[in-house]
């Protein structure tokens, strides 16, 4: 039976938005250090409040895993100078791995000789090692924003105040800046905020609970939401969570409680997405409903001690200072119809060179006209360019520039009060969406047709600039922004032909083209399809699909996806498998080798005969099935080439003696290979 390891880092409170990161990368450093280390463990949990990060891993063995490692060195040309003698980098890799020069070998890799040591590693004391790894785990986790305190050099999220480590009973001594680890933690800021001792590892969550601290952030989301359903129950009301809220909530606790606040029921009147906006996104409170789902004048509140009335009374002084600011603005700007609000656009800067607010939404309509002639959608078209001209009016109005968050929820309000369509008011709401990964996506043509002009905008118009997004650049966040574009077009099952759309805009970008016409349209191109390359492995295909099936840049996302998903779909029966098998035997065949056409008379044998004739019977039904994009039937009729060409590679000798015989059967096979090149490439495909 192994021992228990306990490490506690306290710091200074940690913002709840970085928290879970945090715990999250603690896992994932500690389970790499260690396994590379050779220490062998049991189980292993993971604990965050604010104010500490903590890892305790169960049956630690005494000694790391005995194991032997080979470990490639410098070139072997390079390892010994025209003495004879070791160079200085055989020399450093020696030092490095505490090897001498009898231990080494020269070994062949890929033609190629290098240096090789062969040696065992592992035994050593775990309670010997684990200090030498910890300070390098909690260091190498990194945060948004780190900080240094006092005039050490050592940055870290907040200041460390204290560590606790140990196996079983005993301390492992390490330190950090001038914190020391030892055995002794602290409680709970206000009910407990003095040191006690932890007497074993494996008493962790219990001596803390003592201490009323609740370590364990599963048991701490399940206390929350337990106490939030029985109040909510109590007052004959449901909850209005999100996975958003209750990690908030989990982050800002130790010893969570809950109380009732209350505010006055005329706030009722104000749209409930100004309500909830306040309550989640600012105050971090839960809005309760009544059970058929409309808000109650009732809010929970979730505190890290129990709530007395002054802190009640508190919370609703401030909801209700908010809530007024609301309705304030909610009334002033009703004053106003909602077209009355696009000419200030006018004053709001788009991007560096690339006009205002009011300009992009002017582009956005031109690329309106364009998707709805190319999409099939001009029965939206009239109220699509009137969402488009309307929905970035509302970021001039006082109620979005004090809750940003509400921008295209507040424009669907005013755009109703204004008395606009019902369709025209919902899709400048629903332009916005998806707004990340997994959202819900625009419900109407009109809402879709102004949605992808938003994205597309943005997207051309900063190509047009040169503002490439390159590694971890992507200030603009049009990763996210094309991701939207891709589930849209895939999800609502729309061909787009993009190289088309950017023809027929191109007008538009002109004026802002910083850099040439065609590096303009082959820069945004090979971004659109390298982000359908990553996108598409959400979809469950499989990376070598994915290239198979890609064979140019990517003009029409969504005939891309019907073509990988056929192959996908084809990928596990035995005719494909063997198939592909085939032609990767069959591109290696033709592979350098010239191509002098096809001459029927040439085919004496019967399996070179048929595979012709399976050829020319296809050739253009193939070639139909994909104009018309019937992909199940392209790949049926692939398929079916498996039985001549197997009979063909077993009766033909393909590479024969007579040239003028050779060269027409590889002629053959290259024109079936560039037929189904049409759809696919075999030879990236792999094939266990």
């Amino acid at each position: 039976m192994g021992k228990t390891f306990l490490l506690e880092l306290g710091t200074e409170e940690i913002p709840h938005g970085i928290l879970t990161d945090a715990i999250r990368q603690l896992k994932e450093i500690t389970v790499e250090k260690l396994s590379a280390a050779g220490v062998e463990f049991g189980k292993l949990f993971l604990y965050g409040t604010p104010r500490r990060l903590a890892v305790q891993l169960t049956d630690v063995e005494e000694t790391t895993a005995r194991r032997t490692v080979e470990k490639k060195g410098p070139d072997w040309n390079n390892a010994y100078d025209k003495d004879g003698k070791p160079t200085k980098a055989l020399q450093g890799f020696l030092a490095g791995n505490q090897a001498k020069v009898e231990d080494i070998e020269k070994r062949d890799l890929k033609g190629n000789f290098y240096v090789f040591l062969t040696k065992k590693e592992g035994g050593e004391p775990t309670s010997e090692l684990l200090p030498k790894l910890l300070k390098e785990i909690i260091l190498s986790i990194s945060f948004p924003k780190a900080m240094r305190w006092a005039n050490f050099q050592t940055a870290f999220v907040r200041p460390i105040r204290w560590i606790v480590c140990m196996l079983n009973k005993d301390v492992l001594d390490f330190s950090i800046e001038n914190v020391r680890s030892g055995n002794l933690s602290y409680g709970h800021r206000l009910l407990h905020n003095e040191a006690f001792p932890i007497n074993n590892a494996a008493d962790y969550k219990q001596a803390l609970k003592e201490q009323n601290v609740f370590a364990d952030n599963e048991q701490r989301k399940e206390m929350i939401l337990d106490m939030i359903e029985k109040t909510a129950d109590r007052l004959n009301a449901k909850p209005y969570l999100t996975n958003e809220l209750i990690d908030t909530l989990v982050n800002l606790t130790e010893f969570p409680q809950i109380a009732v606040g209350k505010f006055e029921e005329e706030f009722l009147t104000l749209p409930p997405e100004v309500l909830i906006s306040e309550m989640i996104d600012h105050q971090m409170f839960v809005p309760l409903t009544d059970l058929d789902g409309k808000l109650v004048n009732n809010f929970i509140i979730t505190a890290n001690i129990k709530p007395n009335n002054n802190v009640i009374e508190g919370n609703e002084r401030v909801i209700r200072a908010r809530f007024k600011d609301g309705k304030f603005f909610w009334e002033e700007d009703k004053k106003s119809r909602i077209e009355e609000y696009v000419d200030g656009l006018k004053n709001v800067a788009f991007a560096k060179g690339l006009g205002t607010l009011y300009d992009k939404a002017e582009r956005m309509r031109k690329l309106v006209e364009f998707l709805a002639g190319d999409i099939g959608y001009t029965d939206a078209l009239e109220n699509a360019l009137r969402a488009a001209y309307l929905c970035k009016a509302d970021l001039v109005t006082s109620m979005v520039n004090e809750f940003d968050e509400l921008q295209g929820v507040m424009g669907y309000y005013y755009a109703l009060n204004s008395g606009e369509k019902k369709e025209v008011a919902l899709s400048v709401k629903e332009h916005y969406l998806p707004k990340f990964s997994g959202d819900k996506l625009p419900s109407l043509k009109e809402g879709i047709l102004v949605s992808l002009a938003d994205r597309i905008d943005n997207l051309f118009a900063l190509y047009a600039q040169g503002r490439f997004v390159s590694g971890s650049k992507d200030p603009y966040a049009l990763r996210r922004q094309t991701l939207g574009i891709i589930r849209i077009l895939i999800e609502k099952e729309i061909h787009l032909d993009f190289a088309k759309l950017l023809d027929e805009s191109m007008s538009v970008y002109e004026p802002f083209l910083a850099i040439d016409k065609a590096q303009f349209k082959k820069e945004l191109l090979s971004f659109i399809t390298t982000r359908i390359k990553t996108v598409f492995k959400e979809y469950e295909f499989a990376y070598d699909e994915i290239e198979a099936g890609i064979l140019t840049d990517v003009s029409d996302i969504y005939d891309s996806y019907l073509r990988i998903k056929a192959i996908h779909e084809a990928r596990g029966t035995e005719d494909f498998t063997n198939l592909t098998v085939a032609f990767k035997r069959v591109k290696n065949i033709i592979k350098g080798q010239k191509n002098v056409g096809v001459n029927e008379g040439l085919f004496g044998q019967d399996a070179e005969k048929e595979l012709h004739q399976s050829f020319v019977s296809s050739e253009k039904p193939f070639t139909q099935s994909l104009d018309k994009k019937d992909y199940a039937r392209s790949v049926s009729m692939l398929t079916g080439f498996r039985a001549p060409v197997d009979k063909f590679f077993d009766d033909v000798l393909v590479m024969d003696k007579d040239e003028t015989l050779k060269n027409n059967r590889i002629a053959l096979l290259a024109r079936i290979d560039g037929l189904f090149m049409q759809f696919i490439d075999f030879e990236k495909l792999v094939v266990e």
